[in-house]
């Protein structure tokens, strides 16, 4: 079982590291302007989370639940994601917001907030009312979430920081102690 978990740490350290010392595998952000990059993310998120969303609860309010096929869930909100986001894609091209940015698509079709909140609204949202604020909620607490992550990433790339620590530690530190702060936010509202 150890050498199981270590095969999963040593991929997961890997991982990370691999992908802060490769930022052209950062098909949008230019290593310089971290902030202008997370900012058209957040903006896209804006636009695509309600409407996936959105699109996911019509569909299984409406075809889904009437034929009994509840079990189709997941596959058409996928199927929902692979629609959406080339057609904001192309939307957002013709708006001037991504220019020249080639990886777009690709990404935010693979960006699992994206399938995790149209779950989560399709569940929670009763009503269509619910569902939108439910989506609108969830889509500014992302972009809130990706602006500060990447303010901080700038703040902390000006920092004196020891070697040991620089790129992937921290980033695993900062992320740890960001996901710590957020939690305290979980029951604040009770249910």
């Amino acid at each position: 079982m150890s050498s199981l978990l270590m095969v999963l740490l040593s991929s997961v350290l890997v991982t990370t590291v691999v992908l802060a010392h490769m930022p052209q595998w950062r098909p949008f952000v230019t290593p310089t302007d971290i902030f202008g990059g997370a900012r058209i993310i957040a903006i896209v998120c804006l636009v695509a989370v309600p409407a996936v969303a959105l699109f996911g609860w019509l569909l299984a309010r409406f075809v889904l639940g009437p034929w009994h096929l509840e079990y189709l869930r997941t596959p058409a909100l996928i199927a929902v994601v692979l629609i959406v986001v080339p057609l904001l894609d192309i939307a957002l091209r013709r708006r001037a917001v991504l220019t020249q940015q080639p990886g777009f698509a690709l990404v935010m079709s693979t960006n699992t907030a994206l399938l995790g909140i149209a779950l989560i609204t399709d569940l929670r949202g009763t009503t269509f009312g619910v569902a939108v604020l439910l989506a609108i909620g969830a889509a500014a607490a992302l972009a809130v979430l990706l602006l500060s992550f990447a303010a901080l990433y700038e703040r902390l790339q000006q920092a004196d920081i020891p070697v040991a620590f620089r790129e992937a530690p921290l980033a695993l530190v900062t992320a740890g102690i960001m996901a710590l702060a957020f939690m305290g936010f979980s029951g604040l509202i009770q249910e």
